[in-house]
């Protein structure tokens, strides 16, 4: 299939974006961010982001020296090979982005990824939004301007002849999500009604519906464009998904119940300054806190950032010596670090910003590993070890949360929409392992072996691929492992919805006499 394509014209394409990008850097990134014309142009950047991406992924993570993942390591040559057979078929961007997402989620890893910059290609819908109930699916929101939309509260049994389950299996996960993670797997029966038109998934067809109070029928799928109005679309898709994040901030919506929003905790300019007036106000208010009916802490939304905020705002609501002693149990662990000279680089910026944020000690623990990957970088085998030489099986951790009761008169409620992963997911490590505390809502997210990521932009300027730097050995959470939730919400996702079954869930808890 690669020969159809290996037109003298496009193989110069190909050449230029390389050669441009390796010569010129992000310049040239900026440059070739112009849209091709034509399919040969859109099948030449294909090709171009691909070969770079697994060169990026070659050059600066661990995973071609990961001797204990080898499906990992058999992804990166194997998987590129899958996907340039696909480069003949593409046609156009939403085609160029399904291969690229195809290749990233082959890692399985959630630390692995190629997303796009910028407004990603045109989407479609069905007329009709739909959730996750059972093995099913139910409308919860539907074109009103189409008389023939399926009315609201319409099961979805089945489509195209096979489960939702299944369908999800064959047209979702092979570009997002993990089927692994029971959060993903709602989401995705929601996404199936939700499609970027390509030449390599094809949409939805025909579903075997069940209307309220009629019999089932078989109806064929009417996909058009999105509404105008976007984002009250977008509202009431996350809605019927795992819905939107949570706003920030410490609020008092009831006497005696404190509400922690925390939807990242991301470094930067604009989420900083946030985190750090929100552990400044939980500690602040936290004896208080500690002795009030309930403490809600809000991760929806939160797919991790950097531990160090974690570690403090976890300090801030239940206290150094609380966690101390009820912190998680131990596993002889390490982790091995990829060394190049692009992470020294890397590193050497994150430095500047761990000093802004957090003081000169951590600058000069971020320098010494600096010095690390560049003292590394040209070993045969480039990796570096933090940690227990001989390290524990790992895994099972989750299963191992502690009993009994609370030690300070509020109850804690760890309310997850499934994001809860990477730096949020070492947060629930700490907060979890506190006697007493409830997870609410679903499962939290899990993290694969590969961590600590960067961020690389390819060589069409359009797209970012996501670089781990190290991977994980004997950890006490295995690959995708996750916390099962302790009450689960199988309602609403929007805001509105899910507030109120919180609240209504503290209002049903005894309150403490101590």
């Amino acid at each position: 299939m690669i020969a159809n394509i290996r037109k003298r014209g496009i193989a110069r394409s190909i050449l230029a974006a390389l050669l441009a990008v390796a010569l010129h850097g992000g310049a040239a990134c900026a440059q070739a961010a112009v849209k091709p014309a034509t399919p040969e142009g859109w099948r030449a950047l294909t090709l171009a982001d691909l070969e770079a991406a697994a060169q990026l992924l070659r050059d600066h993570s661990p995973i071609p020296f990961d001797k204990e993942n080898p499906q990992t390591a058999a992804w990166l040559e194997q998987g590129l090979k899958q996907a340039k057979a696909r480069v003949a078929d593409v046609q156009g961007e939403s085609d160029w982005l399904h291969v690229l997402s195809m290749y990233g989620y082959g890692f399985r890893d959630p630390h692995v990824s190629i997303a796009p910059l910028g407004e990603p290609p045109p989407a479609q819908w069905p007329g009709f939004i739909a959730s996750a109930q059972g093995a099913d699916a139910v409308v919860v929101a539907r074109d009103e301007s189409d008389a023939d939309a399926l009315p609201l509260g319409t099961f979805i049994r089945r489509c195209d002849g096979r489960s939702l389950a299944a369908l999800a299996d064959e047209r979702v996960f092979p570009i997002v999500f993990f089927q692994g993670l029971p959060a993903d797997r709602r989401r995705a029966i929601t996404r199936l009604f939700f499609h970027r038109p390509n030449v390599l998934l094809p949409a939805t067809s025909a579903c075997i519906v069940a209307p309220p109070g009629g019999t089932e029928r078989e109806i064929k799928l009417r996909w058009r464009d999105l509404p105008a109005d976007r984002g009250a679309w977008m509202e009431r898709y996350r809605a019927a998904s795992t819905g939107p994040p949570t706003d920030w901030g410490l609020s008092e919506p009831a006497p005696g119940v404190f509400w922690i929003g925390v939807p990242t905790f991301s470094s930067g300019p604009q989420t900083a300054p946030k985190l750090d007036a929100l552990v400044k106000a939980v500690a602040a208010r936290g004896d208080d806190m500690r002795r009030a009916r309930a403490i809600v802490i809000d991760t929806r939304g939160n797919g991790g950032g950097n531990s160090a905020w974690a570690d403090k705002l976890a300090e801030a609501i239940f206290t150094p010596e609380v966690l101390k002693r009820h912190a998680p149990p131990s596993y002889r662990s390490a982790v091995d670090w990829r060394a190049s000279r692009g992470n020294a680089a890397y590193w050497r910026q994150w430095a500047e910003q761990m000093k802004t944020e957090f003081g000169e000690d951590n600058h000069r623990r971020a320098l010494r590993y600096v010095e690390r990957f560049e003292k590394h970088a040209d070993d045969p085998v480039p990796l570096f070890r933090d940690g227990a030489e001989r390290v524990d099986a790992g895994g099972g951790m989750t299963a191992r949360r502690p009993h009994g009761e609370s030690p300070f008169p509020a109850r804690v409620y760890f309310l997850s929409n499934g994001s809860c992963g990477s730096s949020c997911l070492n947060f629930a490590d700490r907060v979890l392992f506190v006697p007493g505390v409830k997870l609410i809502g679903l499962a939290t997210s899990g993290d694969g072996l590969l961590m600590d990521v960067r961020n690389e932009t390819l060589p069409s300027g359009l797209a970012r691929l996501v670089i781990p730097q190290k991977v994980a050995r004997g950890r006490g959470r295995g690959a995708l492992e996750v916390y099962v939730p302790d009450v689960v919400h199988d309602g609403p996702w929007d805001d509105a919805s899910v507030r109120k079954w919180v609240m209504t869930l503290v209002g049903d808890a005894p309150v403490s006499t101590r």
